[in-house]
């Protein structure tokens, strides 16, 4: 459809997001058997709509993302005057709410679980990148609140010195981030204290966590470091984190703002090192000092699962018992 190819060149959107939005747009022509926009009616997509639901498409699916990428879409050609209205606008799905028998975030027993196993030295026969993503990632989330994949595309020039500080420049020049924007998290200093320094100085300016001469070939839309990601996800569960309530990966961010509070952290610092969104005008004004982010950080308390490591291995830690 043109009108999408139009929407792509000018906004620019990500190659995920491209991914998942061009089979939405084909599967939207194939149900209608032309790819005219100005032909589509608000009862065309709402027959679209229905069809998606016959052949099994969840209604949450069916709103945020088939529906979601029509609007969006369709929203651009009446900007810029492809279209006269959009013929998505004001169809929806209603989606009961999702019963949620717990939070999201990992409880102790979890956290616990997965990051004692992090440290195992019997990880089967994987990679060396691999076993470092298993090592590495865990930590790093819990002690950032970052998201997987964020850490995930991580290269070794990424963990920086500033201003005296340990610290990880999360930036979209690795990989992506869902704001576009990049930011600078200081290390907690138990990150530092196991090591994590030399890892990255082995890896120097290519990623810690992937090597991409072993992969097959990896695209935008399909990063090596969103498979980093699949493969931990599915290690946690295969641990028997497997609460279908809690994200395998995303748990972290949810136990990072929690133990965060509990910390005492100021609202407004602890988005600002998970990356998320400020929540006024003013709170966009200014800069972040890297040594309030550190005081901050240093709030924390350690994640201690008990046993000691050594140093000079890939799993280099020393560890007290909780």
């Amino acid at each position: 459809m043109a009108i999408f190819d139009g929407y792509l060149r000018e906004r620019q959107p990500s190659p995920a997001t491209i991914k998942r939005w061009r089979p939405v747009i084909t599967h939207l022509v194939d149900y209608l058997g032309h790819d005219d926009p100005r032909s589509i009616s608000a009862e065309d997509i709402i027959g679209w709509k229905e069809a998606l639901a016959r052949q099994g498409a969840s209604g949450r699916t069916i709103r945020e993302v088939y529906l979601a990428a029509a609007k969006v879409v369709f929203a651009w050609g009446v900007e810029n005057r492809k279209l006269d209205t959009n013929p998505a606008a004001g169809v929806s799905v209603r989606v009961p709410k999702r019963h949620r028998p717990r939070g999201p975030s990992f409880t102790s027993a979890e956290a616990r679980t997965i990051l004692s196993a992090s440290l195992s030295r019997d990880q089967g026969k994987i990679s060396r990148e691999h076993a470092l993503a298993r090592r590495w990632i865990p930590w790093m989330c819990a002690y950032s609140g970052a998201r997987v994949g964020e850490i995930a595309q991580m290269r070794g020039r990424d963990i920086i010195e500033a201003e005296g500080i340990w610290a990880m420049r999360i930036t979209p020049e690795a990989g992506s981030t869902k704001s576009g924007q990049a930011r600078i998290v200081p290390l907690h200093p138990h990150l530092v204290e196991q090591g994590l320094l030399r890892i990255a100085e082995q890896a120097g300016d290519g990623p810690i966590f992937y090597d991409p001469a072993r992969g097959r070939g990896g695209s935008a839309g399909n990063a090596h470091y969103r498979k980093v990601g699949e493969r931990l996800a599915a290690w946690v569960r295969d641990l028997g984190v497997d609460d279908p309530h809690v994200q395998p990966n995303h748990g972290w961010r949810h136990l990072y703002k929690t133990l965060a509070r509990r910390a005492g952290m100021e609202p407004e610092v602890r988005d600002a090192i998970q990356g998320h969104a400020p929540r006024s005008i003013g709170e966009t004004y200014g800069e972040w000092p890297i040594d309030v982010l550190a005081r901050a950080v240093n709030l924390l308390p350690r994640f201690n699962v008990g046993g000691s490591v050594n140093r000079a291995s890939p799993h280099a830690g020393t560890l007290t018992t909780l």
